[in-house]
This record gives C-alpha cells, sequence and structure tokens, in this order.
C-alpha cells in the first residue's frame, strides 16, 4: 500500500484550506491507473537523448570586445573603479542565457539573457542590484542543421540590448520616492528581462513591457551605491526583425508592465493583460487606485499602426503576472488560473479573484468567469458565483468528499510557475473546432497573499466547450508528475504529446540556492493520460530555464539564470550540487524525443500552396516521400516564441483529412482566425509506425496574413 497525499486548498484566505490524504493501492497498474508510469530504459527509442551542452565560444566586454572563453564569465579588465565609479568592486562580463527563447521563420534561434549582473553582486542583491545590473543581451543563433550544436554560429543583433530608453526611462516613469543622494543609472533602465515576446502575423518579434533597475532610496558610499533595489515595469514595445538581425522601437504601451501577457487576437491585433508597473511598492500617487495590485487595465496593439489603443474599463481585469492565457476556437481568451505571484514582496490585495478562470470577448471587451478548476464547473445558463461555489464546496468536504469530485482529484484552483499548454485542436467530422483542452502540471499553489510555496504534482487538463455560442468548462485529472515540480518547461510535441523539462523540488523565488534541481524529462502521453520518466539533461536549470520545438521536430533545452544565493551574492552552498547558484547558465543541449529512433521519418515533397502563405478556409494538397494511408495526420504548430513557461500563441491544430491518393493528401486548411491566429505556423505530418507517430521535418508557412498585408497596403 503506498500513500499518495496531495495538499487539496481552494480558495485559500475565502474559506477553504484543507489537507486530504488520498490513498491509492499501488501494487500494480489496476489498483491505480492514475499513477506515474516507470521510468524507461536507456533505450533512446524509449526515452530519447539529450546532446552534449554547447555554448557560445566568446565572450562580449563592455567596451565592444569580442573575447574567446570556454568559461561562463570573465573579470573585465577594460572597466576599473577609476573610469567607472558606479561599481564598487570587479565588473564580470557574461555570456546570455536562453531565457527568451525564440524560433525564427528563417530556422535560426532569436533569444535573450535576464538578470544580468547578478555575477557583480558583492553582498545582497536585494541592497546591491538597483545599481549593479546592467540590461540583457539578445543573441541570434544558427544552428545549421547540426543536431549536436557542433557548427552553431552566433552573432549579435543591433542593439544588442534591444535599444529601450537609452538615455534612461521613459516619460512617465513611476519612480515616487526621491533619492537625493544617488543619481539613478541609466544602463540598466530598458532591460529585455521580463517582457513578453510574441510573434506578430509577419514573423517579426514583439517584446514589449521590461525592466528598469534602480534604488529607492539609494546612497553613494565611496565608489558604490547601496540601498533598496527596485524594479520598475516598461512601457517600451520592442519589434525584432529576422531579416536584418535589428530591434527598433515601436508604439509605446500607457502603462508600464513587468511580467505582462500577450497574445495575438484573430483579427492579428494584440491584447496584453497583466503586469506591474513597481513590484515592492506598488503605490502610485498619480493614479492611486491602481495601488495594491497588479496592472488591471488592458490594451490593443495594431500592427498596421504600430500604435496601443486602451481598452474600455470593461475589459480591466486583476491577473496574475504571466498569466496564462490561450485562444480559444470561438475567438475569446481564455484565462486558465495560472500564472506567476511574487509573494509577501510583490503581494496583490485581490489575488483571491486569480483562483477563477474566465474568457475575455474582444467583440464585447469583457471578461465572462468560468468558475474554479477542478471546483466548479459553469452549465449553461447558469453563472459562476464565488459565495455559492464556497458554500457548495464546504458541504462536499464535511461529508468526506473533495472538491472537483470522483475517485481522484486534482487540487482546485490557481496554479504558479508552471507551463500551461493547449493540446492540439481537432476538428470534428465537420470541420468545426468546438474545444479546446489545457494541460498543466507541476507548480505551486494557492494565491492569495502570503502565499504558499507547496510545490505539486498535480497534473489536470481543464476543456472549455465552445459549441453553442457559450463557453462551458471542465476540468479532469490526470496522472501525476512522478514528483513535485517547480518551474518546468512544457514542449507540446507535433504527435500531440507534451515533455516537461527542467525545474527544481521547491520554490526558488521562496529560498534561492536551497532548491535540488531536476534533470530528469517526463513525457505525457494524452492517450494514456499518464507521464513517463525518460531520458536526464547533462546541466540544472531551474529558475529562467527554457525549452522549445525546433522545425526538425527535436526539442531546444536551454536557460538557467537564478536569484542570487538566499538573496545574497551568487554562490552554491556547501553540499548544494544540484543547485548551482552561482549564476547563469550560457549552454543550450538538444534533445531527441524518442519518435527520433522508431525508423524513417516521413517527408513533405511538395505542397499546392504556392509560397508560404496559407488563407483561411483553403485546401490544399500535401505529397509525402510514402503512401498518404500511412499518414496519421497534418497539423500547424505555431513557431516557438517563449518566456517564463508561456507562449501565449502557442498552437497545434489538427487539419481535417478530406481524402488521400496514392502519395498525397487533400487537407482543409484553418477556418478562421479563431481557430488559427495569423502568424508563422511549422507544417508537420505524422505517419504510424509500430510504436507510435512519427513526425516529419516541418514546412514553414504563413497563415492567415493575406488580409493583414492588404490592410497594411491600404494604410500606406
Amino acid at each position: 500500500m503506498q500513500t499518495r497525499t496531495r495538499l487539496i486548498a481552494g480558495l485559500a484566505g475565502v474559506g477553504l484550506a484543507v489537507g486530504i490524504p488520498v490513498t491509492a493501492n499501488a501494487s500494480g497498474p489496476s489498483a491505480d491507473p492514475l499513477a506515474p508510469a516507470p521510468a524507461s530504459t536507456a533505450d533512446p527509442s524509449a526515452i530519447g537523448a539529450f546532446s552534449n551542452p554547447f555554448v557560445e565560444p566568446t565572450i562580449t566586454l563592455m567596451n565592444g570586445h569580442e573575447v574567446p572563453s570556454a568559461q561562463k564569465c570573465l573579470q573585465d579588465p577594460s572597466v576599473t573603479n577609476a573610469n567607472d565609479p558606479t561599481y564598487d568592486g570587479p565588473i564580470y562580463d557574461c555570456k546570455p542565457a536562453g531565457v527568451s527563447v525564440n524560433v525564427l521563420p528563417n530556422g535560426k534561434i532569436m533569444y535573450f539573457d535576464g538578470l544580468e549582473g547578478t555575477e557583480n553582486v558583492k553582498y545582497s542583491i536585494v541592497i546591491e542590484y538597483g545599481n549593479n545590473s546592467v540590461n540583457d543581451q539578445s543573441r541570434l543563433m544558427d544552428l545549421q542543421g547540426d543536431p549536436t550544436g557542433a557548427s552553431t554560429t552566433w552573432t549579435k543583433p543591433t542593439p544588442v540590448t534591444g535599444g529601450a530608453n537609452p538615455s534612461g526611462q521613459n516619460p512617465g516613469s513611476e519612480k515616487a520616492l526621491p533619492a537625493p543622494l544617488i543619481v539613478q543609472p541609466t544602463y540598466n533602465a530598458g532591460a529585455l528581462f521580463c517582457t513578453d515576446n510574441i510573434f506578430l502575423p509577419d514573423g517579426t518579434v514583439m517584446a514589449n513591457g521590461g525592466t528598469d533597475y534602480y534604488l529607492e532610496p539609494g546612497v553613494q558610499v565611496g565608489r558604490g551605491a547601496y540601498g533598496v533595489s527596485e524594479l520598475e515595469g516598461l512601457k517600451n514595445t520592442r519589434i525584432y526583425e529576422p531579416q536584418t538581425n535589428t530591434w527598433v522601437q515601436s508604439g509605446s504601451m500607457h502603462f508600464g508592465r513587468w511580467y505582462p501577457s500577450t497574445i495575438t487576437l484573430p483579427s492579428g491585433k494584440v491584447l496584453v493583460v497583466s503586469g506591474v508597473t513597481k513590484l515592492l511598492k506598488p503605490v502610485y500617487p498619480g493614479h492611486p487606485a491602481d495601488s495594491g495590485t497588479n496592472v488591471t487595465e488592458t490594451e490593443t496593439y495594431s500592427p498596421i499602426t504600430g500604435q496601443w489603443t486602451q481598452n474600455p474599463t470593461s475589459a480591466n481585469r486583476s491577473l496574475p503576472l504571466f498569466a496564462r492565457i490561450h485562444e480559444l476556437p470561438d475567438g475569446k481568451v481564455f484565462y486558465n488560473a495560472a500564472g506567476q505571484s511574487f509573494n509577501p514582496a510583490g503581494q496583490s490585495y485581490d489575488e483571491a479573484t486569480w483562483n477563477i478562470a474566465s474568457v475575455y470577448d474582444p467583440s464585447r471587451q469583457a471578461w465572462t468567469d468560468l468558475g474554479v478548476p477542478g471546483l466548479t464547473d459553469v452549465a449553461p445558463g447558469q453563472t459562476f458565483d464565488v459565495a455559492s461555489a464556497i458554500q457548495d464546496a464546504g458541504a462536499t468536504l464535511s461529508q468526506g468528499g473533495i472538491p472537483g469530485g470522483g475517485s481522484s482529484a486534482t487540487i482546485p484552483g490557481f496554479r504558479g510557475s508552471t507551463f500551461s499548454i493547449e493540446l492540439p485542436l481537432v476538428p470534428d467530422q465537420h470541420g468545426n473546432y468546438a474545444q479546446a483542452s489545457f494541460l498543466t502540471a507541476g507548480g505551486v499553489v494557492n494565491p492569495p497573499s502570503p502565499g504558499s510555496y507547496f510545490t505539486t504534482s498535480d497534473s489536470r487538463i481543464t476543456t472549455v466547450n465552445t459549441s453553442g455560442g457559450q463557453d462551458v468548462m471542465h476540468t479532469n485529472p490526470t496522472g501525476d508528475l512522478p514528483g513535485p515540480r517547480w518551474f518546468p518547461s512544457g514542449v507540446l510535441l507535433p504527435t500531440g504529446q507534451v515533455l516537461a523539462f527542467n525545474g527544481s523540488d521547491r520554490d526558488e523565488v521562496a529560498g534561492p540556492g536551497v532548491e535540488i534541481g531536476n534533470r530528469q524529462t517526463e513525457l505525457f502521453d494524452p492517450a494514456t493520460n499518464r507521464w513517463t520518466a525518460v531520458a536526464s539533461s547533462h546541466d540544472i536549470r531551474t529558475y529562467h530555464n527554457s525549452a522549445v520545438l525546433l522545425p526538425d521536430g527535436r526539442v531546444l533545452v536551454g536557460g538557467h539564470a537564478p536569484i542570487s544565493t538566499l538573496y545574497g551574492s551568487n554562490r552554491t552552498l556547501p553540499g548544494g550540487v544540484t543547485a548551482p547558484n552561482d549564476g547563469r547558465d550560457p549552454t543550450f543541449e538538444i534533445y531527441d524525443p524518442p519518435y527520433m529512433y522508431w525508423g524513417p521519418r516521413p517527408e513533405i515533397q511538395a505542397t499546392s500552396i504556392g509560397g508560404d502563405s496559407l488563407g483561411y478556409g483553403q485546401t490544399f494538397t500535401i505529397t509525402t516521400d510514402g503512401p498518404a494511408d500511412q499518414i496519421d495526420s497534418a497539423v500547424l504548430v505555431s513557431n516557438p516564441s517563449v518566456t517564463h513557461l508561456v507562449d501565449p500563441n502557442q498552437r497545434n491544430v489538427q487539419l481535417r483529412i478530406l481524402s488521400r491518393q496514392g502519395n498525397t493528401l487533400t487537407v482543409a486548411g484553418p477556418p478562421d482566425g479563431n481557430v488559427a491566429p495569423p502568424g508563422p505556423y511549422m507544417l508537420f505530418v505524422n505517419r504510424h509506425a509500430a510504436k507510435g507517430l512519427i513526425p516529419s521535418k516541418s514546412q514553414q508557412l504563413f497563415v492567415g496574413i493575406s488580409g493583414l498585408e492588404a490592410q497594411a497596403a491600404a494604410a500606406r
């Protein structure tokens, strides 16, 4: 007999905070069908395989010189206290880590760093980082088709930092407290860290928001500066252009946002929600109603005009930072009761509301509550009511039941610091896309403030049925992860399976440097509803890790930029072999999923699209290298653009196969922007094999942009 204990805590702080042991007989598969599957053998056809880590071969010094180095950081000999009095101590220049990663339509990778400059902290990141941080660097990486990374090359975009606020923060700064004893620095007023990056329809990358670091208050002490480190969200919008490898500035948002969430709407416009303007001291004298919470106002960006429009108050919503939002196939935006919370220092007074999943309707510019995932669902014609939900859940608990119901349960409510993956959208027999499902696993549970920091192994799928003009939500548990896991990166494969990489066993923000990193990769199969342990990566990657699907079906894994140990300076604690908090990890690894070893891969030899632009409702053919009746599915996968486990535009759209003849499939493209918002997508086909589906390499397409191009031409 094995006891599996989950923390069942829903709406903590407003009536429910209960620990319930769930016991299952784990003597055999039939005893607990949701138990994690055992780890596989070392056979790569069962567990896949990782390449050796590879890394940029040079370090760029502050004076622009590139120095060949196998090390991650070098002390900069060109900067001394004599010519740069803002630092007290040695200056280190470091290779950037892959904190935010974008798989460009040309197949190259643009990524940028986060938390640059922690290596320059001598005593405490809390009292120094507002002065010792620097703007983050971006890179363009070309894998050149080498699955080992051995032939990879790197170039620097112009400007390498994205170019925001070169002379300091933009007008309208929220800096509230005077600091007469120190001049606020400009070299860290436009950091790329904690922007949200997404692809615009034309394949350029938008990075909106970001970080302005400073001390508030601060004081000069000798050649150093110390005080209370503060950060402020930026209003800036930066656009990266792959063709020229350059950053340009676009229209600014109306609100400064750090950790915003941004998503492309069916129209091609962009919606931004949440973010915070000041993290530690959210008091705004100019608009006091916004104090004590994240940014509730939402805005919409037009790629045609390059300008943001503030939405009406009906579109306001308190959401967590990096709220996990997704596009539903009816054109609405779904908030999956998940995101980031920074308690107790950066708390919001209204965090209890983050437990409630909701949808935003762009046509009405208003939100509708759907209920608390795992606790209650809203039936058609009903309205979700918090008080009734608490009363019903309390009655269930008093009778020995579990809110959310069933012989197995999922932890209800909010989930923090983990992924939310939209599983493949599948058409019905008539070609209609009528529901979307979202997988969430691991992370921490329970706002409101001060937060629990309890890491969980709980895994669940929340489904929203959009048929009949109304959105109805239902949540089901899946098999648990093998163990509690904080900050895992989730990657949806062309086959519909999901991989979880990286992370740690506890909330690193609560106590940086004492967590145990997790190198074990795990695979979720929707067919069995279970997680299976597969290969382990080489490097420990905890906070600010990343993983993205590549055009050839492999996965690029990178990142790791931790907070300084226990909010002091970078160091690994004695015995902390698996918690390397001595700085960032700029390396990458490439993971080959098991399907790479299952035999010949299918090939897309030709399509009838005629170029790379696929229109909505367009029927086209795909010619493969073998019989079409061996092809299980053709899917469009959006080009990944991920930061902080978040890719709101992530999609896997299974196309309706109309006929098979010889080596050719005739398929129906997405019907509209609700199913596939305009932008860059990778076309894969999946072939049947004895062990499962094998995907092809992809063909790059742009879906639904012809109408936007016509609008842009008219605007000119």
